[in-house]
């Protein structure tokens, strides 16, 4: 399954190459985040849902009750050059473990980050922030897929003129179409690592410690994108949150838990710097144009 993601490969591969070849080797590593093919910056990726599948159509368990049925669910939206294509992954679901005649449930999956396990994308990387975030690293859309963390009730969708907008509301047989009405939607943060921070839309710093919760809206109605940060000295490496989703209002079940995965690199010597504002276009030129197998959720 091709993504709209992977649209142009050849050409813009070829390019990318052909610049890097070319150019100059004193050059200025102040190159902007690349924007790949097809990608809008107002392009919502990660929505919360009620799942209504009661039974498993499909997998290695299908004719068993959903473990998920009634929970809220964390979805991320593959949107594909064939739109008729469009569908969600369920990240961070409750899952079967075993063989269908003993089984057992986990609060997870195998697919449960961001960005999704499958495809094994770098974590995000946490990037020098300004005004209210200077001096420190911070989550930032680059326009590159998983970027945006834009959290949307699915029901945004509802009323899309977009054909893109709804095949991908309509798709998986209308599982995730049902309204949060009477839900009071909250983000509990499971865990964290050592120097990894979560503001709002504020820069008010939120989840500062295990079991917190943050309310992100009742019903259908809300918007929220968090930022995560670090100290601009962090230690190189990679950074991690994981959440659950709750009701307040006790009307559904808890989702599974889902992790967002970050990274803070080496700032490089000066002395290295040459030449490597083309060779990091290349990198994500490469990186982001290339195919990708899209898999299947089971649930």
């Amino acid at each position: 399954m091709v993504s709209k993601y992977t649209s142009g490969w050849n050409k813009q591969a070829s390019l990318a190459l052909g610049l890097f070849v070319a150019a100059p080797l004193v050059l200025s590593v102040g190159v902007a985040p690349a924007k790949a093919d097809g990608i809008h910056s107002d392009d919502t990726e990660i929505y919360v849902a009620l799942d209504r599948l009661q039974v498993l159509a499909s997998g290695t368990y299908a004719g068993l009750n959903n473990p998920n049925y009634n929970r809220l669910t964390f979805l991320f939206a593959h949107r594909e050059a064939d739109p008729t294509r469009n569908h969600f992954h369920g990240i961070g679901t409750y899952s079967y473990l075993g063989n269908v005649d003993n089984t057992s449930i986990n609060s997870t999956n195998n697919n449960n980050r961001i960005p999704e396990t499958y495809t094994g994308i770098l974590p995000l990387q946490l990037l020098p922030g300004t005004g209210i975030y200077a001096d420190r690293l911070i989550s930032t859309d680059t326009h590159e897929e998983y970027s945006n963390l834009t959290i949307a009730s699915v029901t945004s969708l509802a009323g899309a003129t977009d054909a893109d907008d709804q095949y991908l509301f309509n798709s998986s047989g209308g599982r995730w179409r049902s309204p949060l009405t009477g839900a009071t939607i909250g983000l509990q943060l499971v865990e964290i690592s050592n120097g990894l921070n979560i503001a709002n839309e504020s820069g008010e710093n939120i989840l500062q410690s295990i079991g917190d919760i943050y309310t992100l809206g009742g019903g259908d109605d809300f918007v929220f994108t968090p930022t995560f940060w670090t100290q601009k000295t962090a230690t190189p490496g990679k950074y991690s949150a994981t959440f659950k989703l709750v009701d307040l209002s006790s009307n559904h079940l808890e989702s599974g838990t889902f992790s967002f995965d970050f990274r803070v690199e080496q700032v490089p010597e000066p002395s290295t710097t040459i030449g490597l504002g083309l060779a990091a276009l290349l990198g994500l030129s490469l990186s982001h144009l290339k195919k990708r197998t899209c898999l299947q959720d089971d649930l």
